[in-house]
Order: C-alpha cells, then sequence, then structure tokens
C-alpha cells in the first residue's frame, strides 16, 4: 500500500510540471505529421513512366510510319511537325526534346538528354533498330518468315507480391515513438531532481520506508509513465494518421524494454554527474547520437561502413530495426533480440546506478539532498 503510495506521490510530481508532459506527447505528435508529409515518397521503390508526347521530323517513308506507329505501345506518342515548326520551336524554347528520323539514322535532339523521357526513347529505338536490323537480314538471306514479328503481344506486367515496406508515415510513426522514448530519460532526471526542489528528501529520509524502496518506486514510476505516454501516442497515430502498428499490445511489450533502459540511463546519469542540469546536456548528447544512428532522423544508409558499425552499437537502431521486421515482416526475432540486449544493459546501469546510491546511504542523487 505504501509503495502505490509513493508511486502516487510521483504521479503528482510530474503534473506539476505538465509543460514536460505535453512536449513529450504534442512533439512527437507534429513532428510525425510534418516529417510523414514531407517525405511522403520516402519508401518509394518504383517510378511510373509518364506518357510522352514527342514531337518528330522525317521523310514520311515507310520505317518513319513503323517507328511512329510501334511507339505508342511503349507509351511514346509521336507528333509529326515540319523542318520549320521545329526550327521556331527549339528557337523559342517551346519544344524541349524532338527526334529526327531518316532511313539511316534516329536523331534525339533534348537539352536534358538524360531525363526519363530521354531514356525512354533511347530504349525504344535501339530496339526498333535492332528489330529493323534483323528484319533486313532475313530478306537478304531469302528467309522471309523471319522478317515478321515473332511475337504476337508486347510486353504483358503481371503483379506479384513484393515486401511490404512501410510509407513515411509509417516509418515516422515508430522513429518518432522510440525518439520520444529516448529523451525520457530528461523527464526521469526531472522528477529525481524534484525531490531536492521540493524538499521532500529529508522526510524520506527519517520516514521508515527503506531508501531502497525509494530507488526502486521511482525506478517504476518513471518506466510506467514512459509506457503511458506511449500508449497514447500509439494511440492517436494509429485513429489520426492511420499508422498501422499490427498488434498495439505486442508493440508495447516490445517497447518497454527500451522504456527501462532510459530509466536507468537517466538514472545512472544523475547519480555520476550530481547535478540536473549537467545531466540533463549529457543525456541531451547521448539521445542525440543514439537516435541519429539509430535512423530516428532519416534512413541512415547501411552501405556505408562506418554507420553500418556504429549502428549496430545504437538502441534506438536495434529497437527501430526490431519494429519495422515485426510490423512489416510479421517477424519477432529482430525484436526479441534487441529486448534481450536492451534488458541486459539496462540491468547493467540500474544495479551501476544502485550501488553508487548505497555506497552515499541515499543520501542524494535518488532521493535528493
Amino acid at each position: 500500500m505504501r509503495t502505490l503510495q509513493f508511486l502516487k506521490k510521483e504521479a503528482l510530481h510530474l503534473l506539476k510540471s505538465p509543460e514536460s508532459v505535453l512536449l513529450m506527447l504534442l512533439f512527437p505528435i507534429l513532428l510525425t505529421w510534418v516529417l510523414g508529409t514531407a517525405f511522403s515518397g520516402l519508401s518509394a521503390r518504383t517510378i511510373d513512366l509518364p506518357e510522352v508526347n514527342m514531337p518528330i521530323v522525317s521523310d514520311g517513308g515507310m520505317i518513319s510510319q513503323l517507328y511512329q506507329s510501334n511507339g505508342a505501345h511503349s507509351g511514346i506518342n509521336f507528333q509529326p511537325i515540319s523542318r520549320e515548326e521545329a526550327d521556331k520551336g527549339l528557337q523559342d524554347g517551346s519544344i524541349k526534346h524532338l527526334v529526327e528520323l531518316s532511313d539511316r539514322a534516329v536523331i534525339f535532339h533534348s537539352d536534358n538528354a538524360n531525363s526519363l523521357e530521354g531514356m525512354m526513347l533511347k530504349m525504344y529505338s535501339s530496339a526498333f533498330i535492332q528489330q529493323a536490323n534483323l528484319a533486313s537480314v532475313a530478306v537478304r538471306e531469302g528467309r522471309l518468315d523471319l522478317a515478321n514479328p515473332q511475337f504476337k503481344a508486347y510486353t504483358r506486367i503481371e503483379g506479384m507480391a513484393g515486401r511490404n515496406e512501410p510509407n513515411s508515415f509509417g516509418y515516422y510513426g515508430v522513429a518518432m515513438l522510440t525518439m520520444i522514448l529516448m529523451y525520457g530519460s530528461l523527464q526521469t532526471v526531472g522528477m529525481l531532481s524534484l525531490e531536492k526542489s521540493g524538499r521532500t528528501s529529508l522526510r524520506l529520509k527519517s520516514s521508515p520506508y527503506a531508501m531502497s524502496k525509494v530507488f526502486l518506486v521511482k525506478a517504476a514510476a518513471s518506466c510506467v509513465i514512459l509506457m503511458l505516454q506511449a500508449l497514447i501516442l500509439i494511440l492517436f497515430n494509429h485513429f489520426v494518421y492511420g499508422i498501422q502498428y499490427r498488434h498495439i499490445g505486442m508493440v508495447l511489450m516490445m517497447i518497454l524494454p527500451l522504456a527501462v533502459f532510459v530509466t536507468s540511463l537517466g538514472i545512472l546519469a544523475y547519480q555520476l554527474l550530481r547535478t540536473e542540469s549537467a545531466a540533463s546536456v549529457f543525456l541531451n548528447i547521448i539521445t542525440i547520437a543514439l537516435v541519429f544512428l539509430g535512423g530516428g532522423y532519416m534512413m541512415v544508409s547501411m552501405d556505408d561502413p562506418t554507420f553500418a558499425l556504429l549502428a549496430r552499437f545504437s538502441p534506438i537502431g536495434w529497437v527501430n530495426q526490431g519494429l519495422f521486421q515485426y510490423i512489416y515482416r510479421d517477424s519477432t526475432a529482430p525484436i526479441l533480440s534487441s529486448a534481450l540486449k536492451l534488458m541486459g544493459l539496462s540491468l547493467l546501469l540500474l544495479l551501476l546506478a544502485f550501488w553508487l546510491f548505497k555506497k552515499e546511504e541515499g543520501s542524494d542523487r535518488v532521493a535528493a539532498d
């Protein structure tokens, strides 16, 4: 019963500083919307080829007619124009691309030969010229049966089951969730320093309640509050932004080790550095580095050997990749591996913080001065 009263006290302490709670909720909500909108094409893996309208100048012969009629099957609509119209359009800039066709050559005029339209034209022209050359050889050798097209239809496109990938909102719905949990270490430090600023530490030391239990209650309260904030954020993302988390209960269980790690890190930082300001500066630096390496701000390229090495040591990277694998691949192995590593690391940090706490006989840091 007394433990529950301590938990209630810690929650009331936090409510005395509502701006921190609002920051932990409003900041990721707004950032998810901003980044999700700005990088809406972040996970695109395909490019839709457009229908290209291409002006053409030709002699009007049979080859020219075949070249133009077959182009429609490749998404290129040739528009015959005269030489005078072509010269005028090139001069006033109204024509950006132009094809000039003769019996012996296809000439492509463009202000950007490497554009998508240019790529499509070069691919089509290469295929057409090869087909024309093969037909010419067949006629010369008397094999008229080979001069006709061997395929009765052009390319038929059929779908296939691709790998499910997060869109920009899906990506940042996870990345901002883990990022704000990481910033929860600052909230933990703030909760610890409240005993000092509120001058309640002396009453705690003189009470019959064991100081070791005070330590555990503060750690538990921080974890519980972080998980409640995470739940609110997940529900908002799901029902407002339409972000899918596969199973919200499972996701909460998967991020619990991160909440424990963040709490342990915040307590240890406060124990070692002894002041809220120093601990906050240190945790801000650590948080920015770990979130960046873990792909929290932007996808980190795994092709870079330096980033590939450093990202393996980012707890945020472990959790992000584990959550993506669970949500979009239905694979739990990566997140279970990250959970085990995080719990082991958290236990180490928490034991070290508790050892420092006991060494000082509960005189400061967790129960404060």
